[in-house]
C-alpha cells in the first residue's frame, strides 16, 4: 500500500550551510503517527466499499414518490421519473429514461391507465433488462372502484356516461392511500428482504399519518356535506365520495380536449340549476375557459390541486391535501 504524503512543518525546516532551507526528515515520532494513521483509514474505506448497494427504486409520478419515499425511509434509494413540473398526463416518454428504467430494480407507478405511455416505453426497452412495474393500486376492490362518472347530458342524449375503465385518480382518498403503501411495501420487502423489517415499520408510521390526515379531513368536511361543486377534469370523485360533497360535472371531460359550445351552455344551465356556489380550477391548467364560464355565471373561481405536479420531498402528499382542505373550508361555507 501507498504511503500517504508528509508534509512537513516549520521546525522540520533547518538552515543549509548555502543559507538556502531543507527539508529535514521526520521525526521518529512523527513516522509513528503517519504509519498508525494508515491501517484506519484503509480500514475505513475497505468497509465502505464492503457495505451492499441499497435498493434501487424509481416512481412514475409525484403521489406514489411520497408513498414510496415514506416507506423507504433511508433504506433505498427512490428517484423519480418526472420531473417536479410535470404530469402524467403531460409526459412524453423519451429514449433516454430508459437508462433510469434499466437502473433499477423496482418501477412504481400508479396503474388504471394513469401512466398510458409505459407500453411504448416498454416497446422501447425491446427485452433489455429492466425493472420490476408494481401498481399501487392493483387489488383495489371493484366495489371502491369508480366507473361511472358525473356527466351533462345534452339534449338527445340518454343513459349513463362511463369511463373506459376506472377513474385512476385513487390518491385522492387518503385510505386508498392506504392501500397503496400495502402494496409498495410487500414489493420492496419482496426485493430486499434483509430490510423487511424497517419497511414495514417505516410503512406503518406513513399509515397512521394517513389515517388521521383522513379523520382530519373528514371533521373539518362534515358541516359542508353535500355542497355541489364543478372542477376542471374528472380528477376528485374519490375525494368529494369520500367527504360527502356533491360533484355535479366538469368542465373538460377529456383533458386537453376543449368542450363544445353545446356542452358549455348545458353545463352553466346545470350550474345555475343545482345551486353551484364554487367553480374548481387546477394548477397544471390554464384558467381561461373557467374563467370565461366564471364571467357568464357570475360563480366564483377557486383552486383545488389533483397533486400530480409538484416538490418531491416526502410530505407533497399530505401537505397538498392540508390545502386543499383549507381553499374548501374558504369556499363552502
Amino acid at each position: 500500500m501507498n504511503q500517504l504524503p508528509f508534509t512537513p512543518s516549520a521546525a522540520d525546516l533547518s538552515p543549509s550551510p548555502g543559507g538556502r532551507g531543507r527539508i529535514a526528515s521526520p521525526s521518529p515520532r512523527r513516522r509513528l503517527l503517519a504509519l498508525a494513521f494508515i491501517p484506519s483509514v484503509a480500514f475505513s474505506l475497505c468497509t465502505r466499499a464492503a457495505q451492499p448497494a441499497k435498493l434501487r427504486v424509481l416512481t412514475s409520478f409525484l403521489p406514489v414518490y411520497c408513498f414510496t419515499a415514506n416507506i423507504a425511509g433511508d433504506l433505498a434509494e427512490v428517484e423519480n421519473l418526472l420531473p417536479a413540473n410535470v404530469g402524467p398526463h403531460d409526459y412524453q416518454f423519451a429514449p433516454r429514461d430508459l437508462r433510469k428504467l434499466s437502473g433499477v430494480q423496482i418501477f412504481v407507478i400508479n396503474g388504471h391507465g394513469m401512466e398510458d405511455w409505459l407500453a411504448k416505453a416498454m416497446k422501447a426497452a425491446k427485452g433489455a433488462k429492466t425493472a420490476t412495474v408494481i401498481e399501487a393500486f392493483a387489488g383495489v376492490p371493484k366495489a371502491r372502484l369508480i366507473t361511472e362518472l358525473p356527466h351533462i347530458h345534452l339534449p338527445g342524449e340518454h343513459g349513463h356516461h362511463h369511463h373506459d375503465g376506472p377513474n385512476p385518480h385513487l390518491w385522492l382518498d387518503p385510505t386508498l392511500a392506504a392501500h397503496a403503501v400495502t402494496n409498495i411495501l410487500a414489493a420492496l420487502q419482496k426485493a430486499d428482504p434483509k430490510n423487511a423489517t424497517g419497511y414495514a415499520a417505516n410503512a406503518a408510521r406513513y399509515v397512521e399519518r394517513l389515517h388521521a390526515l383522513d379523520r382530519d379531513l373528514a371533521a373539518a368536511l362534515a358541516p359542508a356535506k353535500g355542497r355541489r361543486i364543478v372542477t376542471y377534469h374528472h380528477a376528485f370523485p374519490y375525494f368529494t365520495r369520500r367527504y360527502g360533497l356533491d360533484l355535479i360535472g366538469v368542465i373538460e371531460e377529456v383533458p386537453d380536449v376543449e368542450p363544445s359550445p353545446k356542452y358549455l351552455a348545458a353545463l352553466q344551465k346545470v350550474i345555475r340549476e343545482k345551486g353551484v356556489k364554487i367553480i374548481f380550477t387546477e394548477p397544471q391548467f390554464s384558467p381561461k375557459l373557467a374563467q370565461r364560464i366564471s364571467k357568464d355565471t357570475g360563480i366564483p373561481l377557486a383552486e383545488l390541486d389533483t397533486l400530480e405536479t409538484g416538490p418531491l420531498n416526502p410530505t407533497a402528499y399530505e401537505d397538498g391535501l392540508r390545502r386543499n382542505l383549507n381553499t374548501l373550508l374558504k369556499h363552502l361555507k
